[in-house]
């Protein structure tokens, strides 16, 4: 057998790379870096879309809201029950944020909605001026609980009314010169709500009697934990206009009737109505909206009303400035710039209750 020679192994070479050069390092840091800015852009521009998206689903669920709350209401003013007939209007406006008079509040049923039309201040005593964002619309809506308080038994059950609470009491009789009945409850047997259904024996139906006054703040939470806006240190040092309701009613002790005030919605920059009036009496409104109407005796007319809610971002838009017009109705347009994204808000309410009784 032959042996084999052995092949010579090659030698290694002392200049073999054992890592990376500085030049390549710092291309290799270079690249990294370069993605790693793209990353935080893309992180970044992300987020910032995201935080918009969120101000503006809030701004559409506000504007819509608003609106719903509204139209909830509207369309349910002057519902009395088994009423079959309005009183006549009075001679002059009645004071929405009375809460003492029965008879001036048994007077105010015969105009289930009542405006002020963009004041300079507000003309409300119940609404301090620092209440009120000038130029914005305020809307009274009066009517009563659509479920019973209590009636239809022979009896009026002690405890089934809130004492110190407005009730209103109504049959269909249209020669009753008590009809409809308004009392403050005392919570024991209520000897003062004495009216009668047809069959003379089973006392009417009593329903708890509703003022609503809206209107736009300045401010949803005033600072300082009181009720009245006060400027720049509300909500945390960036106030947000809110719409805003006042109801007649008794606090939690159950003691003291007042007008309460209950923030509804924020970031409403603005609040205008447009009133349908009926001038024929078929339950229908005649002619053009106008922003309120020329005499109180039209008042008991209206039996449309259209709304116009304009919503904003309750937080701004770093680099935005709002350039845009927005339709308020017959009030007209509204420019009201900033760095705030906005919408506006419409609907058309029948006012049920006046209209059908036109209609029948």
């Amino acid at each position: 057998m032959i042996a084999m020679p052995r092949l010579p192994q090659p030698r290694r070479s002392r200049a073999s790379q054992a890592g990376l050069s500085l030049m390549e390092l710092m291309v290799a840091l270079a690249i990294g870096l370069f993605i790693l800015v793209g990353l935080v852009y893309v992180f970044s521009a992300s987020n910032r879309t995201y935080l918009e998206m969120n101000r503006v689903s809030q701004q559409i669920e506000n504007g819509r809201f608003a609106v719903q709350t509204l139209t909830d209401d509207v369309s349910l003013a002057g519902f009395w029950g088994r009423t079959s007939s309005a009183l006549p209007a009075p001679g002059v406006l009645p004071d929405p944020c009375e809460k003492t008079d029965m008879a001036a509040l048994r007077a105010a049923t015969a105009l289930p909605l009542q405006g002020y039309d963009a004041p300079a201040a507000s003309p409300l005593a119940c609404i301090p001026a620092a209440n009120h964002v000038p130029g914005t619309d305020i809307l009274v809506v009066r009517r009563t609980d659509s479920q019973m308080a209590a009636g239809n038994s022979a009896t009026i059950p002690g405890g089934s009314l809130v004492a110190a609470q407005v009730y209103l009491q109504a049959n269909a009789d249209p020669n009753n010169g008590l009809n409809p009945l308004i009392a403050v409850a005392t919570g024991s047997p209520e000897p003062v709500f004495a009216l009668k259904n047809k069959d003379g024996t089973n006392f009417a139906p009593i329903r708890k009697y509703r003022v609503h006054i809206y209107y736009v703040a300045p401010c949803s939470i005033p600072a300082g934990g009181g009720t009245d806006c006060t400027g720049a240190n509300d909500d945390g040092g960036a106030p947000i206009p809110t719409l805003k309701r006042l109801e007649l009613t008794v606090d939690s002790t159950g003691a003291n009737l007042d007008m309460y005030q209950v923030p509804l919605v924020e970031g409403i920059d603005n609040f205008q109505v447009d009133y349908g009036i009926d001038t024929d009496t078929d339950g229908a409104p005649n002619g053009a909206y106008v922003t309120a109407p020329a005499a109180v005796a039209d008042w008991p007319n209206v039996v449309a009303v259209r709304i116009n809610v304009l919503a904003r971002n309750t937080e701004s838009t770093p680099g935005y400035v709002d350039a845009k017009s927005y339709n308020m109705g017959v009030a007209g347009a509204l420019t009201p710039g900033g760095p705030y994204k906005r919408h506006v808000y419409n609907a058309v309410i029948r006012v049920v209750n006046p209209s059908a009784r036109r209609e029948s």
